[in-house]
């Protein structure tokens, strides 16, 4: 039997109401509350700026209307599209379209072939198990496809395309090659010796482990490569040039121990005002108080909303969002989303690939390892990418921001900062300070990274995402090693 109704629930932590619908939906799902709701209810709830959808185990639309969504499309063909902010867009199982629209979005196919659009602004796309078509839009994006041949797209802004050697055979079909830095292949376990080069009738095809695995870079040929197209996000690497004629290449290994595995210090209990468990998830909402939020087995999703929260994820895929207060978050392991929201918030990210996001607010990121995306947003900020290569994200309003550790500069793509915002190249100064090299542009944002000199720098830790091909800046201190072609 179908059905769906709809409460109006008032909650003890703030004088609003708060609207759910509850439709169809099979598996078993209880709030924290004792509410149990219904085993084949869906789940429609908005609350602060939220929009909450969890659909049915076949086939889900939902459009948001509300500034930011998280929604979880279970089994089925599901379609999904975000609002005009930030959102979390899950497919589940089956074969799923997910529209990012406006806003920094993370978007996860899951098992299935999927049709995954990021939209405008920095997005995080994961195609999951199957073959899955990626379109990241504008910003600088971080596309990986997952297990299964791929067909991926970057669009505007520099891109990070992620392979490994269960990637499977992708096509990328708007790689910009050759320096400077702009988009690139993030390479994880895999080592340079064993990449192997050829030229076909559409592109050049990198591939790995005896043709387990590859990538063909559409339209691009093999003396167009540069040392800037290829990030080995566990280690820095310079390779080095060789004849045109070669089909493999060797490199100069920069390993470095970049420390900043830091976790943050443990809180006991849990205050989650409402809990949904289904398939692999656990979704808590908390109030306006401060809430503790403890990591399960599953994927976690948290949202704090107001007060001074601290979420913990676990070994999954999580995303967690503070919300309002001063917020410490903590990703565990996993390739985890988190998102500060205002106030002055702590995130640690920890293993694998993350994405931290801190928003308003003097926040603290501690990347862990991994490739990390570190936005700081606006306010003064105080950044440690860990192990691993990192994306500095800074835009016009940035603020004033400190890299205290866990920058590795020199030739090499490795540790970056992104330029976003139209920020250009001429307008990006370089200075040497007793604490380090100061970079700054306009007159009222810089990032500090200390214990790095100018002249240890390159061109590599530079990326203009809104320069069509990346440029330069103009210091000669800088060196210009590691953007030169790799085939000549």
């Amino acid at each position: 039997m179908l059905f769906a109704d709809r409460r109006l629930v008032r909650f003890s932590c703030r004088p609003t109401y708060h609207t759910i619908t509850v439709q169809p939906l099979e598996g078993t799902m209880v709030n924290s509350n004792n509410n149990s709701l219904r085993g084949s209810d869906a789940v429609h709830e908005t609350f602060g700026e939220y929009d909450l959808f969890i659909g049915r185990p076949n086939s889900n639309f939902h459009s948001s209307s509300m500034p930011m969504s998280a929604q979880f499309g279970r089994n089925g063909a599901d379609f999904l599209t975000g609002g005009a902010m930030d959102d979390d867009l899950m497919g589940g199982r089956g074969t799923d379209v997910l529209n990012g629209g406006g806003g920094a979005d993370h978007l996860d196919g899951g098992d299935g072939s999927d049709f995954l659009t990021g939209g405008a602004m920095d997005d995080a796309l994961r195609g999951g198990d199957g073959r899955d078509f990626l379109d990241e839009g504008d910003g600088h994006g971080d596309l990986e496809g997952g297990r299964g041949d791929d067909f991926l797209r970057g669009g505007r802004g520099a891109d990070a395309f992620a392979v490994d050697p269960t990637s499977g055979h992708d096509i990328i079909y708007d790689f910009k090659p050759g320096g400077p830095m702009f988009d690139h292949l993030a390479i994880r376990d895999i080592k340079p010796e064993d990449l192997r080069f050829a030229d076909t009738i559409f592109g050049v095809k990198i591939s790995w482990n005896n043709d387990q695995g590859s990538v063909l870079l559409v339209g691009v040929q093999k003396n167009e490569l540069a040392q800037s197209d290829f990030m080995f996000a566990d280690d820095r690497y310079l390779l080095q040039p060789t004849d045109a004629s070669a089909d493999r290449l060797t490199a100069i290994s920069f390993a470095k121990d970049e420390g900043g595995a830091l976790t943050a210090p443990p809180a006991a209990g849990n205050t989650a005002a409402e809990t949904f468990d289904f398939d692999d998830f656990h979704v808590q909402k908390g109030a306006e108080a401060a809430d503790v939020m403890q990591a399960t087995g599953d994927r976690d999703a948290f949202f704090g909303l107001g007060g001074d929260d601290k979420l913990f994820g676990g070994a999954n895929d999580d995303h967690l969002a503070g919300d309002g207060g001063a917020d410490t978050l903590d990703g565990g392991d996993g390739m985890d989303d988190l998102r500060g929201g205002a106030g002055n918030d702590q995130l640690y990210g920890g293993a694998m690939a993350d994405n931290l996001m801190g928003d308003d607010g003097d926040d603290q990121l501690f990347g862990g390892g991994g490739h990390d995306m570190i936005d700081g947003g606006a306010g003064n900020d105080t950044l440690n990418g860990g192990d691993g290569a990192d994306a500095y994200i800074v835009t016009p309003t940035s603020g004033r921001d400190v890299v205290v550790a866990g920058f590795d500069a020199g030739p090499g793509a490795f540790d970056h900062i992104a330029f976003e915002g139209g920020i250009m190249p001429n307008q990006v100064q370089v200075a040497d300070t007793a604490q380090g090299a100061l970079v700054t542009w306009g007159t009222s944002a810089s990032i500090l990274l200390v214990g790095i000199t100018t002249a240890q720098m390159s061109q590599d830790d530079f990326m203009f995402s809104d320069v069509e091909g990346g440029g330069y800046v103009n210091n000669a201190l800088i060196q210009t090693a590691g953007t030169d072609f790799l085939f000549v």
